[in-house]
Parts: structure tokens; C-alpha cells; sequence
């Protein structure tokens, strides 16, 4: 079961689908924000490390009328200039499966429908070094609609009144990003199950350069599909930028382990079979992992994925004996990436991106790393307030620590993390084509993708099979 596909990439962009325009074969626990200050001109952080401890501005809204400038002919890379001052430079980025499979839980079974990625991410863009994740969309006189997250802290969309600059261009809101309180969990047990299906032994020549990502079924929960309602593309579109965000985190890890965005699940059942509720409606945390990950032991299509994520609009708790604890925002099993027990959960405030970091947080601990405290990988401290603390705080709260690299590097190497490999060999085929120098001439499918989009600087196959990717 595979399907075959070229891909022209265009230089320097990178991501779980390698942010390349797709041609088919045959005809792509939040802690509180560091505030950002406002005075002439916006001015946001610079996120390649991650800090915001500098340029702070004091609101916590403001009004800007971004313009976009065109730096290449065919659109891949774009300047956003959201502030005089301050300016994103953007370029094409991928998150989507080619087939995006949109799932629907409802009484009388699950609808289930394909649609084509590369269609809902056309708008898709990217400033890796400042961690925005944004669509832009074009509107009249050349002018765009951006929403999205400007950085890590700070959340941008069209100002609702759709007032105008003298120039014609649209205002838009920049926004706090305000985060989920609560605890992080995780499942402390650590006995790993290896996938069933072992990866075959492969040869590594004409292998991507990106060594790992993670193929992820999504699901909202009721209460987080509720908001959407009615409005699919509103909910493709948050999902994407929402995982794109939480990929950018991932991006620190050695090696990155980017995410690729196979399935998306709503849900028009209230309560779901997989969740449990407390009396007052609040998500049991740890009971609801422990049902979850039983649905995904018998159903074959989350069985696909490489790790589960299950948004809540609901609130949180874990029990205790003799009541309910105070509030998490979410848990996870650790290092159960590729494993039965697969699935995290994590609270969000739908269209807000509320929870992001909560997301980053719990796939962490699918990836092996546990949270920060003094032990095998270090002496990481809680207090320090890194990613993978309980309680993420301060200009650290958006970093992997040093200690949760280390673990998950370690992860990464074993056998248990085989579904995270994304290379194989790209087998040789004799086919008859105009793009070749005789009918019938046996080349490899990397040399027919070359020779059939010549113009391209890397034009390369792409094979998606169960488990594996090929360009």
C-alpha cells in the first residue's frame, strides 16, 4: 500500500513534509507569557533563543496594519512587515499528509473523509528564527489576511471591524497568548513496547537529511470541536498552526523531530466513549489516558499514527484518593511514542492556542524525556522553569532543557523509537517515459523527478508507505 510522488523542493526550507510543492507521479502547561511592550513601534522578541526577556511591551493588545513583500516570483518566501520595526521573514512551510483523513465520531459511527493537504496549507508560512507560524491570505489590492502566532508569546488575526490604514491595508489584532494553568503530568511507568512492525533493513543512499518526525492522529475533544462547529476549514486551519507552533519547539531537539499531521478527529458525541468526566463535566486526566490509549489498541486507525493528541476544551484534574486533585493541564505516558500506549491529552482553549506548550509538553514526555528534576540526565531543577518542568514559567518556559535533550536523544536511539525513522531506501524501476533518454530506460525515480522538473534546485521522489517516507 504505497503511493509515489515527485517533489520539487525549494532551497532552505525544511520541515516534517519538507515544505516542497508536490507533484503528483503520474501527471505536499503553558506558563505565563512573557509580556511584550509597546511603545512606537511593535517590537517582538527574537525567538532563536527562545528569550523574551528583552524588548518587553507592557500591552497586552495592539492594533498593527501589516503589509507583505513578495521576495521571490513563485511566493515561497514573503517579508511581513507587521510594525515599522519589526518584520517577519517568511517562507514556505509543511505540516500536512498530502490525503489529510478528517475523522467524525458521532452516535451512528465515524465519517470519515480525505482532503487534500496541500490545499489547506497553501497559505502556510513560516519565520523559523523568530518561531511564527502564520497564514496569509490574500485579500483586494494585494493586500493579506495573516493570522496565526507571531512568536511564541503573542497571537495575530484580522481586527473584526476590518478597519483600514490610509494605504487600504487591513488592521489586525496582535494578542497575548494566555496560557493554561495547571500542572503538567506524566506516566512515570517506563516499560516500553516495541512496535510490532520492525522497519526493514534499508540502504541510505539518496536518504532525506531529516532523520525523524512524527506522524500525528489529532482529535478534539467535544467541547474543543464545539467552537468550530459548522466551520471545518476554521478547524483545519487551527490545527495546523497549532502543531506547526508546537513543531517549531520540537526543532530544538538534536535531532529535530518535526511533526507531520495525518488525521484529524472531531467529534459530535457528548460525552465520547474515550473520555471520562468528573461529576461537574471536568476531564479526568489520568482515567481518560487510560481509555484512550485502550481505543487506540483496537482501532487500526490510530494504530497507524505514531502518537495520539487529544485536545480538551474541558478542564482538567487528576483523582486522588478521596477527590479530585487541583487542576493539570495535561499527561501523558513517558516514552510511549510508537507504543500501544501511544496518546497524550492536553487542554486548549480552541482558537486561542492556549495550549500549545502544554502540547510541546506532553510529547516530550511521549519522547522520552520526564519533567525536569536532578537525576540521570542532569541536574535540571523544577524551579528553572524549562518546557519540561511541571510548572514552565519565565523566558525558559518555550526550551527544552538540557536534560530533556539528553533524554530524548536517548530515546531516539532505541529500538523503541523505530516509527520516529523516516528514511528508506528508494528502490530502482524500469518505466517508459518522455523524460527519459530511451522507453524503457531503468533509472532511479530521484533521476526521473530530476529529469521531468528540471528547473528545480532539488527535485527528488517521494515514497509514502506504511511507516516510511522517501524523497
Amino acid at each position: 500500500m504505497f503511493r509515489l510522488s515527485c517533489f520539487a523542493e525549494e532551497a532552505g526550507m525544511a520541515s516534517f513534509y519538507g515544505a516542497k510543492r508536490e507533484i503528483p507521479f503520474a501527471e505536499n502547561c503553558m506558563p505565563k507569557m512573557a509580556s511584550l511592550t509597546l511603545l512606537v513601534s511593535l517590537q517582538v522578541a527574537a525567538a532563536s533563543t527562545v528569550s523574551h526577556g528583552h524588548n518587553e511591551f507592557t500591552e497586552k493588545s495592539a492594533t498593527v496594519y501589516p503589509r507583505v513583500l513578495e521576495s521571490r516570483e513563485d511566493g515561497s518566501e514573503k517579508v511581513l512587515i507587521v510594525h515599522e520595526g519589526y518584520s517577519l521573514h517568511l517562507r514556505k512551510a509543511s505540516i500536512l499528509a498530502r490525503s489529510l483523513l478528517l475523522r467524525d465520531v458521532t452516535r451512528d459511527g465515524v465519517v470519515e473523509q480525505y482532503i487534500n493537504g496541500a490545499h489547506y496549507e497553501r497559505h502556510l508560512y513560516e519565520d523559523t528564527k523568530k518561531k511564527a507560524s502564520l497564514l496569509l491570505k490574500p485579500t483586494e489590492h494585494g493586500n493579506y489576511f495573516v493570522t496565526g502566532l507571531v512568536n511564541f508569546t503573542h497571537r495575530i488575526e484580522p481586527a473584526k471591524l476590518r478597519e483600514r490604514s490610509s494605504t487600504r491595508r487591513a488592521a489586525h489584532k496582535i494578542v497575548q497568548i494566555h496560557s493554561i494553568q495547571g500542572s503538567c503530568e506524566s506516566d512515570e511507568v517506563i516499560e516500553r513496547e516495541s512496535r510490532e512492525a520492525a522497519l526493514p533493513e534499508v540502504e541510505m543512499r539518496g536518504a532525506i537529511a531529516q532523520e525523524f518526525g512524527v506522524e500525528l492522529h489529532f482529535i478534539s475533544d467535544y467541547n474543543h470541536t464545539e467552537h468550530f462547529r459548522g466551520n471545518k476549514d476554521a478547524h483545519i486551519y487551527y490545527v495546523t498552526l497549532f502543531l506547526h507552533s508546537v513543531s517549531l519547539r520540537l526543532g530544538q531537539l538534536t535531532p529535530p523531530v518535526p511533526i507531520g499531521i495525518t488525521k484529524i478527529q472531531t467529534t459530535s458525541m457528548n460525552p465520547e466513549s474515550y473520555v471520562k468526566l468528573w461529576e461537574n463535566g471536568d476531564l479526568i486526566g489520568n482515567e481518560t489516558l487510560e481509555v484512550l490509549n485502550e481505543v487506540v489498541q483496537k482501532d487500526k486507525a490510530y494504530q497507524e499514527a505514531d502518537a495520539v493528541y487529544m485536545a480538551t476544551g474541558r478542564e482538567m484534574i487528576t483523582l486522588i484518593p478521596g477527590g479530585k486533585s487541583s487542576y493539570i493541564s495535561g499527561t501523558a505516558g513517558n516514552a510511549k511514542a510508537c507504543s500501544t500506549e501511544k496518546a497524550a491529552v492536553g487542554e486548549d482553549k480552541p482558537g486561542v492556542f492556549s495550549g500549545v506548550n502544554t502540547a510541546a509538553h506532553e510529547i516530550g514526555h511521549l519522547f522520552g524525556s520526564p519533567d525536569d528534576s536532578p537525576g540521570t540526565w542532569g541536574n535540571c531543577e523544577t524551579k528553572d522553569g524549562y518546557l519540561m518542568s511541571k510548572y514552565a514559567h519565565g523566558k525558559q518556559a518555550f526550551t527544552f532543557s538540557n536534560c530533556s535533550k539528553k533524554a530524548i536523544a536517548e530515546f531516539l536511539k532505541s529500538e523503541t523509537s523505530n516509527c520516529l525513522r523516516k528514511k528508506v531506501s528508494c528502490p530502482i524501476l524500469s518505466f517508459p517515459n518522455k523524460a527519459l533518454k530511451l522507453p524503457g530506460h531503468v533509472a532511479s525515480f530521484d533521476a526521473y523527478c530530476k529529469a521531468l522538473y528540471p528547473a528545480k534546485k532539488h527535485a527528488f521522489f517521494l515514497e509514502v508507505c506504511k511507516n516510511t517516507i522517501c524523497v
